[in-house]
């Protein structure tokens, strides 16, 4: 009885094991951002960061120069 049971089993195995195929399928590239639907908002965010970057900057530069000024420092050039 085990014997016809393992013979089954094992003619299932090897029947679920033949259906696959030996060669893979070639993958696609994924699509750019900007390609997508995504894109417009990928824009819109390097766009903010550019802005707050810059009022970072300005806002530094004037604390460093107002930093010189009270510290009575020459100012570099």
């Amino acid at each position: 009885m085990r014997a016809i049971l393992a013979i089954g089993v094992l003619a299932v195995a090897l029947s679920i094991a033949g259906c696959g195929s030996s060669e893979p399928e070639p993958e696609e590239e994924p699509m750019k951002v900007e390609d997508t639907v995504f894109g417009d908002l990928v824009g819109t965010q390097d766009k903010a960061r550019d802005g707050a970057n810059q009022a970072v900057d300005v806002h530094r530069e004037g604390l460093e120069s107002r930093l010189e000024e009270d510290e009575g420092a020459p100012p570099e050039e």
